[in-house]
């Protein structure tokens, strides 16, 4: 009987504090006020399509002559299409699978809304075709297909400022299913692709297929509630070269704060994704004390995305692409290495990897 007793406490004292960790999240998050906006306008496909392929931002700026320079924007050309009606190849339909999950979750639009990042203006959710990538197998004699699968959040600032987020970022190839989970606390999207495989010590492994993603740190990144803390000593960052020109450099931060940035190749400020307009590269081995903003988004990130249990190897399979390696030391001494060929790895990873790119530029490098 006493036994039963000091159990059936022990179950009320569990329970006691599940609802208040569901209180705390509850006090913590307050949904914004509505904000009105031009994407609360957009009500059919036709004037979302009009609203994208008019975005100013992104673009980029290619030399033609001496006095001639070619303005691209990345949306003037992009196609919004239901996932029913993606057809990029001309032997087979390789989106089958992609479509049968999207008909079972009522995911039949090419735009939804929600406000991801709670700042009370409604951010656009779209699903199309942007038109850079080619298919021809299996075509007739001269015709081609686009190959392109797109998803993107474009995130609603205010006053026409649209920052888009590619949500099927590693390779335009795969098809994917978005979702929009509203909560209590918030929006987040699922993400949903077809089932897949891969060997793993010599065993076939069946890779997670759903992937739960949550606007933090400026972009999205996987879902984690797991809050695990770690004691992180030291990061450090190394981007190696490619074919291609790709920046070479390394980057390190300790708990003090303390950077030490190594610029070895093709490190220039690309601002407005500028191509052969004469850039200024620095060289050399540099210092100085990481800003506190900057220093807790990247050791807060890395904690957030639970580093530890990570894999320690990504690739694209890819021939000329970049590659970095990731080592965080923690917890005295404990050593977490990543490397990722192809930047790929996860969506928490990838935004990882551009705070490093930026810290290049945003320090006051000695």
């Amino acid at each position: 009987m006493r036994y039963l007793i000091s159990f059936l406490l022990f179950l009320m004292l569990v329970n006691c504090k599940k609802k208040d960790n569901e209180k705390h999240l509850e006090s913590e998050f307050k949904k914004a006020e509505i904000i009105s906006s031009k994407i609360d306008s957009l009500k059919s496909e036709k004037e979302v399509q009009t609203f994208v392929n008019q975005l100013q931002y992104p673009f980029y700026e290619q030399k033609i002559s001496d006095d001639s320079i070619r303005i691209y924007r990345k949306f003037e050309e992009f196609e919004l299409k239901k996932i029913s009606e993606f057809k990029r190849d001309c032997r087979f339909d390789e989106d089958t699978l992609t479509k049968k999950v999207a008909d079972s979750l009522k995911i039949r639009k090419s735009f939804y809304k929600s406000d991801f990042d709670n700042n009370g203006l409604t951010d656009l959710l779209i699903i199309g075709d942007g038109h850079n990538c080619i298919a021809m197998a299996g075509c007739d004699d001269g015709e081609s297909i686009s190959c392109d699968f797109s998803v993107y959040s474009l995130m609603n600032f205010g006053n026409d400022s649209i920052n888009p987020i590619d949500l099927n970022f590693i390779t335009k190839s795969l098809s994917l299913v978005p979702k929009i989970i509203e909560t209590k606390n918030g929006s987040y999207i699922e993400l949903y692709k077809p089932i897949d495989y891969k060997i793993e010590n010599g065993e076939l492994k069946k890779l997670k297929r759903t992937i739960p993603i949550v606007y933090k740190y400026g972009t999205f990144i996987e879902q984690n509630e797991n809050n695990n803390k770690y004691d992180i000593e030291n990061i450090e960052f190394i981007a190696q070269g490619c074919v291609a020109g790709c920046p070479e450099f390394t980057i390190s931060i300790d708990k003090n704060k303390n950077g030490i940035f190594n610029a070895i190749n093709y490190n220039w400020f690309d601002k407005d994704f500028s191509h052969d307009l004469e850039p200024n590269d620095i060289n050399g081995e540099y210092k100085t004390q990481i800003s506190n903003r900057h220093f807790k988004e990247i050791y807060g990130i890395i904690n957030y995305l639970d580093f530890p249990n990570l894999d320690n190897i990504y690739s694209s399979g890819a021939t000329h692409s970049s590659s970095v390696t990731l080592k965080i030391t923690y917890d005295n001494g404990k050593v977490k290495t990543i490397k990722d060929d192809g930047l790929i790895g996860t969506y928490g990873l990838k935004r990882v990897y551009e705070m490093f790119y930026e810290l290049r530029f945003n320090q006051n490098w000695k």
